[in-house]
């Protein structure tokens, strides 16, 4: 995952950026937002991450005090976790490789060894680490946790409830390359791929970003880069949470 993707396949991606807005979650929210309530969490000690302290998510109607808990917790071991990944030569040495998306302006870096590795929402072993440039160098932004392969929305776990919405890219297109698999662009009106290259399919992912973004900490990317949600929800776009970390 170091080299780009294909000039066609960069064009592809230039054009769509333009059509449909930046991919970044740093972008205006474009999503229908949620009225939030501040609750309490009752069910342990409050995370808290070195250097910036407490993390404490506001709730919303029907996320128990479990739920929250569970979302705030992986929230803090996430910030802490990426700290190991600070540059992407540092997740080149650990096995991640990019998949040439870094002209979005949010580049992912896989470790495809991580894909059936039983490890589930592990800050030590996330499926994929964004970067982005900031301050003049690419630096870690959030992890991207992915349920096995061939997993389904029926398969996501119980994190933070409706604070933690899932997401899949049904639409995107990879090279085949087991070692390293690039975008090559998306689908056709058909729904296929190109010779040589396959759908990314419809394995569940969950980002989890470690600054600070409009529409919280778990919010998905927007244009090209979105996905999609399960049938029937709106995307989440968190305001309330958007100051944390």
């Amino acid at each position: 995952m170091g080299a780009r993707v294909t000039s066609f396949a960069a064009l592809t991606l230039v054009l769509l950026t333009a059509a449909c807005g930046s991919s970044s979650p740093h972008a205006a929210p474009k999503a229908t937002t949620t009225p939030r309530k501040r609750a309490t969490t009752t069910t342990g000690a409050t995370p808290t991450v070195p250097g910036i302290g407490p993390i404490k998510l506001a709730s919303e109607t029907g996320v128990s005090p479990v739920q929250l808990h569970r979302a705030e917790t992986l929230l803090a071991t996430t910030i802490v976790g990426l700290k190991r990944f600070a540059s992407p030569a540092q997740a080149y040495a650990a096995g991640y490789r990019t998949i040439g998306d870094s002209i979005t302006g949010d580049e992912h870096y896989v470790n495809w060894s991580y894909a059936n590795d039983g490890h589930i929402l592990d800050p030590a072993r996330p499926e994929s680490i964004v970067y982005e440039w900031r301050n003049g160098k690419q630096t870690a932004v959030a992890a991207m946790y992915a349920l096995p392969l061939g997993s389904s929305f029926a398969d996501v776990p119980d994190v933070g409830g409706s604070l933690t919405q899932w997401h899949v890219h049904r639409d995107l297109c990879l090279t085949n390359d087991p070692q390293q698999r690039l975008v090559s662009g998306l689908t056709t009106e058909s729904g296929g791929c190109p010779p040589g290259t396959s759908k990314a399919g419809n394995t569940p992912m969950l980002h989890v970003w470690n600054i600070r973004t409009p529409c919280g900490p778990f919010s998905a990317l927007e244009g090209v880069g979105a996905g999609q949600v399960p049938e029937g929800e709106t995307r989440n776009c968190d305001t309330t949470n958007a100051s944390v970390p």
